[in-house]
């Protein structure tokens, strides 16, 4: 069994094509253009682009002759819901070869290997595909053992800047067979700027999710394969278990965190929780809740409710003051109606455009401005 594995691997490393083929000059100039797509108005794309076609193969023989190093990154601080997240923006030269490297590299390669339960950053997956397949699951584990049962979630502690680049080149050497392609692919970990030295991958370079998304596949498919978990989803740095005992998932949390620690993977034991399917529980921003007829509710972040309703109103005193257009404010509240249209959020989403009508409708200055543009209907 270890020889035929291992012939697939050789087999798909070898369906790539040499490092000639896998960074030729239409596949470069291909993956640059798509670099430029929605952010053009930067002077610094528009110089890229202009110059293309050259410096399409001046790189490219940088590649080939082993040269090619990653230029710094610009670094930036954002602030989303209250996270603080430092992210490493990489130059658009070294976006052209980290695309490249990711399309015809990493993603053939990584994706054989993972489980069919881990969709983040995947083509054709992502949140809602995970959504949709724990509904599944839920209604599946009710035929089977009711609303007895448990689940188990597991959060993982700083997972990019925490990363061990042991494992990452470890990958690179079992499933990566080509020497060349091997030694790009560990340039782009060896150059990262991480505080640490051997550990971290930055937010914000392509390569980095490609190398996450994979980095705990031997423990997931030891959960999946060797511990039969009737189900396990991993989006990121969130795992999710259910189990048909409350004893089995406290028994298999404490393996799994072992499991996770003995490979120098960090986990976050505050977040990890057993959680009976009698209550409700929370998944990557979403609540859900399995009733006694079988039922599954999928409620939104209600904590977004609270921002929508302090932005409306600050939205009203800049609309009275002149500095935003009714136009702006409509597109915000569409924005959000969609987002709690995807859930079982009726009700939220009913309070949330009464609170606005009220606010934009309540008076004649409101109604003359709404000309701007249509009314949500």
């Amino acid at each position: 069994r270890k020889a035929k594995r291992q012939a697939k691997k050789q087999a798909r490393s070898d369906s790539l094509g040499s490092v000639n083929q896998v960074f030729s000059y239409r596949k470069m100039f291909f993956y640059g253009r798509k670099c430029c797509n929605g952010v053009r108005w930067k002077q610094s794309v528009q110089n890229f682009e202009a110059h293309l076609f050259s410096g399409t193969a001046k790189r490219r023989r940088e590649v080939l002759d082993g040269t090619w190093k990653p230029k710094s990154c610009t670094h930036f601080t954002l602030r989303e819901r209250g996270k603080v997240r430092p992210i490493d923006a990489p130059h658009i030269t070294d976006r052209q070869i980290h695309k490249t490297l990711c399309n015809e590299v990493l993603i053939p390669l990584y994706n054989p290997c993972m489980i069919y339960e881990n969709g983040a950053s995947q083509k054709n997956k992502g949140l809602h595909w995970h959504y949709k397949r724990l509904k599944e699951q839920l209604h599946w584990h009710y035929r089977r053992y009711g609303r007895e049962g448990a689940v188990l979630l597991i959060d993982l502690k700083g997972f990019f800047p925490n990363a061990p680049h042991e494992i990452l080149y470890q990958r690179h050497r079992e499933l990566i067979l080509n020497p060349d392609l091997q030694r790009i692919a560990d340039t782009v970990i060896q150059y990262s700027p991480c505080p640490t030295p051997g550990r971290g991958m930055p937010l914000g370079v392509e390569p980095s999710q490609q190398e996450m998304v994979a980095m705990p596949s031997k423990i997931d498919h030891w959960i999946k394969c060797q511990a039969r978990v009737d189900y396990e989803a991993h989006y990121m740095d969130d795992y999710l278990m259910t189990f048909p005992s409350v004893d089995e998932a406290k028994f298999m949390g404490h393996e799994i965190v072992r499991r996770f620690e003995a490979a120098g993977i960090r986990v976050n034991k505050r977040k990890c929780k057993v959680i009976p399917l009698t209550k409700p529980f929370r998944f990557c921003k979403a609540r859900f809740t399995l009733t006694e007829t079988g039922k599954v509710k999928v409620n939104g972040s209600r904590d977004g409710v609270k921002r929508a309703r302090r932005k409306l109103k600050l939205f009203h005193k800049e609309f009275k003051e002149g500095k935003r257009t009714f136009f702006d404010i409509e597109q915000y509240m569409e924005c959000q109606s969609a987002y709690y249209r995807n859930f079982n959020d009726h009700g939220r989403l009913l309070r949330l455009r009464r609170l606005y009508h009220a606010i934009f409708f309540g008076g004649a200055e409101c109604l003359e401005s709404s000309k701007t543009g249509p009314l949500l209907a």
